[in-house]
């Protein structure tokens, strides 16, 4: 936009820098969560703890990288299902040498190494990080155990003196780096979309500009230069003497004589009305959205209805509304438009 001085075109052309702005900041965000997880992956493991000891202290801190003398062969109590698929981790019943009962939370890889008959001569130590029991799991660990023991061994009341608070969670690791790594995606994600709507921008305000004549454009730039008090202006959308004018995404000028089709049309997500506009198709068969009333708080529809009716003003043989009958007519004037083409070129 290169020698256009009005204030809207102005910026349009800072709105599309601010947002490749964003999207360099938003690579250096991506690139620096990456960094810090990879760099938190690779920090020196905390000092191991005990877990019978952290349970003996009453030290019932989750987080908290500890270990199991695993002295028996685990019993599986409880998988969580998603969409009726098992998870590939599961939870567990074991022992360590001073017959002290612990829950497991492990994959299969863990549970093969630790189900092997020599285990009750040779304890296999375990580490992972504590979490709190959830009431679900405990609930079955004491039907699951009772069963085992054919006894009504553990009860809600003596859960917490024979097992705890805390399982020992095998699965996560001790340096998680997930928060890290959620972030960049999101983040990347972010950049990924601002960059390529900054560029799609670009490339169509390119387009357009490159139609339109050097005299044309300063006639354009001139008129708007002039409007600074438009009563569009909020919408970013300007009606000149021979064209109209959308800066609200990429730029879009139309001439009045080009306009063929002209309607409301509604933009809803999930039942909720979120803009009104207005939908242009021209003698081209091209459709462009224009007018949107995103930023106004109300009279909508009647703003929409002046716009309707400006247009009419400008070019009688615009259509104006969307129905039926004038779907068939906008198709019946453009096959006469095509027909017209090829008699001229034949």
């Amino acid at each position: 936009m290169k020698n256009l001085n009005a204030d809207a075109f102005v910026k349009a052309s800072k709105r599309n820098k601010y947002m490749l702005v964003i999207s360099i900041l938003l690579l250096l965000i991506t690139i620096a969560l990456v960094y810090l997880g990879i760099e938190n992956e690779n920090k020196p493991l905390p000092k191991e703890e005990k877990l019978s000891e952290l349970l003996a202290d009453s030290k019932n801190k989750e987080n908290v990288y500890s270990y199991i003398d695993v002295a028996t062969k685990p019993y599986l109590f409880a998988v969580y299902e998603t969409d009726g698929i098992e998870e590939s981790s599961k939870y567990y019943l074991a022992m360590d040498e001073e017959n002290y009962l612990y829950i497991i939370y492990m994959n299969a890889d863990t549970y093969n190494m630790l189900n092997v008959d020599s285990i009750s001569d040779n304890p296999i130590k375990l580490n992972g990080i504590t979490k709190k029991i959830p009431m679900d799991i405990e609930e079955l660990a004491i039907e699951s155990y009772n069963e085992l023991m054919e006894d009504e061994y553990l009860t809600k009341d003596n859960f917490q003196e024979y097992i705890g608070l805390l399982y020992l969670d095998t699965v996560t690791p001790v340096n998680d780096s997930s928060l890290y790594y959620v972030g960049a995606f999101l983040s990347g994600f972010f950049f990924l979309l601002v960059t390529v709507i900054s560029i799609v921008i670009i490339i169509m305000n390119k387009k357009t500009l490159k139609k339109m004549s050097i005299e044309e454009m300063e006639k354009i730039d001139g008129e708007i230069s002039q409007m600074a008090n438009s009563e569009y202006k909020d919408m970013k959308f300007y009606m000149l003497r021979d064209y109209i004018v959308d800066m609200r995404n990429n730029i879009v000028i139309i001439k009045y004589s080009d306009i063929l089709w002209a309607y409301p049309f509604e933009q809803r997500y999930n039942g909720l009305l979120i803009n009104k506009c207005l939908k242009i198709k021209d003698k081209n068969n091209k459709l462009y959205e224009v007018a949107g009333t995103k930023a106004l708080e109300k009279n909508k529809d009647e703003i929409l209805q002046d716009i309707l009716n400006k247009l009419k003003e400008k070019n009688k043989d615009i259509i104006i509304g969307f129905n039926k009958e004038n779907k068939t007519l906008v198709k019946e004037k453009l096959n006469e438009i095509k027909n017209k083409k090829k008699e001229k070129t034949s």
